[in-house]
């Protein structure tokens, strides 16, 4: 049977089946829930700021110009680089223990700057916080020791290390947004079940398909004789 699908007979479809959606919904919102439980490891964030500066007094000049502070801005770049360099990590690692290797944390360290600024942010993830504060302390400490010597600077300053929250709450995964994904899952599943089931169902529903489908003037109809008919 051929089907002419218009938006009045799309609304009367879903409003057939809305008990349908709501349970394909309702379900991708538990999938999403045991996902969240058993599946995905929270993970929280800990983050420095380190700023690095050309000294003044060693270029013979007792005040700093615009165009240091432009030439130590263009090298950001480098510094971030450095950061998660083999050199520093390495440092990082065996100041940690050896618990880590320098790929380990390079998984957990990420590295920025704002805008036009000498300030380097770094950022590391992992899924106890405590644990991220250390390590995030320690590649600013590990820069602070070796970058001078690298990069020839003598004006390196941590201006906030990491600190561990009274009432940490995880950076990832964002639960909402989790939620809502696998909900809307859920329902367009759903919707593609029942365009499914309409369109390929070749049943005829009423005496509006059997005119339609046959093209025969419609006579008559028996009316549905119920069960429990006495008996004569």
């Amino acid at each position: 049977m051929k089907e002419t699908i218009c938006i009045k007979n799309m609304y009367q479809i879903m409003k057939r089946y809305v008990w349908f959606l709501i349970s394909t919904t309702l379900i991708g919102v538990l999938i999403a829930g045991i996902t969240l439980l058993f599946f995905i490891t929270p993970m929280y964030e800990a983050k420095t700021q380190i700023l690095v500066t050309q000294s003044a007094q060693s270029a013979g000049v007792t005040t700093i110009q615009t165009s240091e502070v432009q030439a130590n801005i263009q090298l950001v770049n480098t510094y971030t680089a450095l950061l998660t360099s083999p050199r520093i990590l390495d440092d990082v690692a065996q100041k940690l223990g050896g618990h880590y290797t320098a790929g380990n944390l390079m998984g957990k360290i990420t590295v920025g700057s704002q805008h036009n600024s000498q300030v380097i942010n770094v950022s590391v993830k992992d899924k106890n916080q405590a644990q991220a504060a250390v390590i995030a302390n320690a590649v600013a400490d590990s820069f602070a020791k070796i970058t001078p010597d690298i990069m020839n600077v003598n004006n390196i300053d941590i201006l906030a290390r990491a600190t561990v929250a009274s009432n940490p709450k995880p950076v990832s995964p964002n639960r909402v947004l989790l939620i809502c994904g696998y909900a809307m899952g859920g329902l367009i599943i759903g919707f593609f079940t029942v365009f499914i089931l309409v369109v390929f169902n070749t049943k005829f529903r009423d005496e509006a398909d059997v005119v339609e489908v046959l093209d025969i003037p419609l006579l008559g109809h028996i009316a549905k004789i119920p069960e429990n008919h006495e008996q004569f």
